[in-house]
């Protein structure tokens, strides 16, 4: 008699590891920035030289050669490189159908110390242009994750929502748009509004507005990173029928302007 465990299954194919960005990188003095909340994760191995990464009440972290550096989602901090750094970086998104990174309940950054040295394997795989490659290193990637997970006690927690709530999901994320209202939602999710935002704001600790509006800044940052498409472009993919009052509202999200945030090239 074989054992089932549907539950598992179902949860297992609702995650979804992404990578947003990844690379092999030499940076200088000009390496400094901020980094307020980003809805990512970024993955760091420092391989020579060193940065700082400032968070908190004047607390530093300092990332050295050798170790692997994990900066949770939500996790605000600055950065600064006072000599050189080579470091390979990953930008990703541990997420489930809500799209939020599961990773973000861990609010601090944390350290890990491979026992071989990865340098030569990540370098062979993002050199190559062989998709088992790259899955060999989406695999590492998800190994390293594991191993943070397990050292740190990073509680994952794979949140069970209602019907409606679901529903609201799919909706929001199928018609992107900063013009969605909260009872164009409800009437599709076959709920009252005033239902729909009591369960959302119970079930994911935030609002419909604001899950509309993080969700639209985080694919817009995407749209500005990896297309040629136009600021207004962006802006009126995403319902703003202002391209000033878009970038005065991205600005106010990542800290810098669109255009700004174009040319930064990832961290």
């Amino acid at each position: 008699m074989p054992m089932l465990n549907p539950t598992l299954c179902e949860n297992l194919n609702r995650i979804r590891l992404t990578l947003l960005y990844f690379g092999h990188a030499n940076v200088d003095t000009n390496w400094k920035g901020k980094n307020p909340s980003p809805d990512c994760s970024l993955l760091y191995y420092i391989v020579s030289g060193s940065a700082e990464i400032y968070h908190g009440k004047n607390q530093t972290l300092t990332l050295e050669p050798g170790h692997w550096y994990l900066l949770p989602a939500g996790f605000s901090f600055e950065y600064a490189c006072h000599d050189h750094l080579e470091h390979i970086y990953f930008h990703l998104k541990l997420s489930s159908v809500d799209r939020m990174d599961l990773l973000r309940n861990c609010n601090i950054p944390c350290r890990l110390t491979p026992e071989e040295d990865p340098v030569p394997f990540f370098t062979h795989c993002l050199q190559s242009h062989d998709i088992i490659d790259g899955l060999k290193m989406q695999q590492a990637v998800y190994a390293l994750l594991l191993n943070f997970i397990a050292d740190n006690n990073i509680k994952i927690i794979n949140y069970e929502y209602s019907s409606c709530v679901s529903a609201a999901i799919r909706y929001i994320n199928q018609n992107l748009s900063v013009r969605l209202t909260v009872s164009e939602i409800a009437e599709n999710a076959f709920v009252s509004k005033s239902t729909l935002e009591k369960r959302f704001k119970k079930e994911l600790a935030t609002s419909v507005h604001d899950y509309i509006n993080d969700t639209v800044m985080f694919e817009a940052g995407q749209l500005l990173s990896k297309t040629k498409l136009s600021v207004l472009a962006v802006s009126e993919k995403f319902g703003f029928c202002d391209q000033f009052y878009f970038s005065k509202r991205f600005k106010h999200k990542f800290g810098m302007t669109p255009r700004d945030y174009r040319k930064a090239s990832p961290m």
